[in-house]
């Protein structure tokens, strides 16, 4: 789990709150939560469907399937996660790789999931060239994300563009060394 995901609830139960938290998988490997309940010590939830609930005493294991009965609702209505997206340029320019061409199509059919997409669009150059041309260019680089989304139906709202020109390197480089991992786009799809 990179970011477990703590489900939390306090249930009535004859006039009395009861507390039950349920640590969720994330999308990664490590991640716990130590969780401090109203009454009782401290407890670590470290793996998937670790349950902690007042008056049991210590953290138990659920299933899937108790999990999905219990909290169904809830688990239903939780925003579709982040997806982030890199997409590169040829060398002095705002024409994509072929790879990243075809990746663009990647990003659109993830837009087009969402009811109300939320992106952000952010340019990066190497550090071939001054700082003012490259902080244009990684401007222009996430315009032209921008522009293509927009020709392809996504709202022009939705959209926020920027330029970090050479400031964030995938790979930090010397000055005025080529180097393709910085000339990107990262998009952000939520």
């Amino acid at each position: 789990m990179k970011h477990g995901i703590l489900l939390v609830a306090a249930l009535l139960a004859a006039g009395c709150a009861q507390e039950r938290y349920v640590l969720l998988p994330g999308d990664g490997d490590g991640g716990r939560v130590v969780v401090k309940p109203r009454s009782g010590a401290p407890q670590t939830l470290d793996k998937p469907y670790a349950t902690l609930r007042s008056g049991a005493g210590g953290v138990e294991q659920s299933s899937v399937e108790e999990v999905a009965g219990r909290f169904g609702g809830a688990l239903a209505a939780r925003p579709v996660p982040p997806r982030r997206f890199t997409l590169y340029f040829l060398e002095g320019t705002d024409q994509f790789t072929p790879a990243s061409r075809v990746e663009l199509e990647g990003v659109l059919a993830e837009i087009r999931q969402r009811p109300a997409p939320d992106i952000k669009v952010v340019g990066h150059t190497d550090r071939v060239g001054s700082v003012a041309d490259n902080d244009r260019l990684a401007l222009v680089r996430a315009r032209k994300v921008q522009a293509e989304l927009q020709r392809l139906g996504i709202p022009p709202e939705a959209i926020e563009a920027s330029g970090r020109g050479e400031r964030e390197p995938l790979r930090p480089t010397d000055d005025e060394v080529a180097e393709p991992l910085n000339r990107r786009v990262e998009i952000q799809v939520r």
